[in-house]
């Protein structure tokens, strides 16, 4: 029996090495080419394996392109961030962990970002891959704002709704977009949007 289980993982691992080759030949093309003009062949060629390898082991382009957002959403800087985040009563911390992990996820996840938001228009496809990435971010900001409004350092006028929509606002895909578009440095661009969203969400300093 012990050889069959060790067979069974030496299997497990395989399969998901081949998952994770051809995840990463898809991200790779569709950054290069396009989504639309990537065809199943042209990924299954760059990662080496057979066409109906790709199908089996991950599935057709939109499976593809959900894969690679779900692998993007397993980044452990967001997982770590809630868990540092849980343990803290300063809300400047807590906003400057939150800035210091959306930026984090942002640099690692660059290229899949980038396949998302320049296309979510275009295709139905990315469209709902990008609708997926959203949603993992705004729970993830859920669950700060729960952790803020515990501390009980806000405005009392906010809402639960408005403190993640300023989460939102201020550590989303578009404002990181906009700061590193604006040429800053990612340490620079995290300082700015925690002191940022600081104003927004805490009383004034006496």
């Amino acid at each position: 029996m012990p050889p069959r289980n060790y067979t069974s993982e030496i299997r497990s691992r395989h399969a998901a090495d081949t998952r994770r080759v051809i995840t990463e030949a898809a991200r790779k093309l569709f950054a290069e080419q396009g989504y639309t003009r990537t065809s199943v062949a042209e990924v299954a060629a760059a990662a080496g394996v057979a066409v109906n390898t790709v199908y089996t082991s991950v599935g057709g382009k939109s499976a593809l392109i959900l894969a690679m957002t779900e692998d993007s959403a397993a980044d452990t800087a967001g997982s770590d961030s809630l868990q540092r985040i849980a343990t803290l009563d300063d809300p400047r911390e807590i906003l400057r962990i939150t800035a210091e992990g959306t930026g984090t996820v942002q640099r690692r996840q660059q290229k899949t970002l980038t396949i998302l938001l320049d296309n979510r228009n275009a295709d139905p496809d990315i469209a709902a891959a990008a609708d997926l990435a959203t949603r993992i971010v705004q729970e993830r900001f859920g669950v700060i704002a729960e952790r803020l409004i515990k501390t009980g350092g806000l405005r009392p006028e906010l809402t639960r709704t408005r403190i993640e929509q300023t989460l939102w606002f201020y550590f989303g895909f578009d404002a990181w977009r906009t700061v590193r578009g604006m040429g800053w440095d990612w340490t620079e661009a995290a300082e700015w949007l925690a002191t940022q969203a600081a104003h927004a969400l805490l009383p004034p300093a006496a």
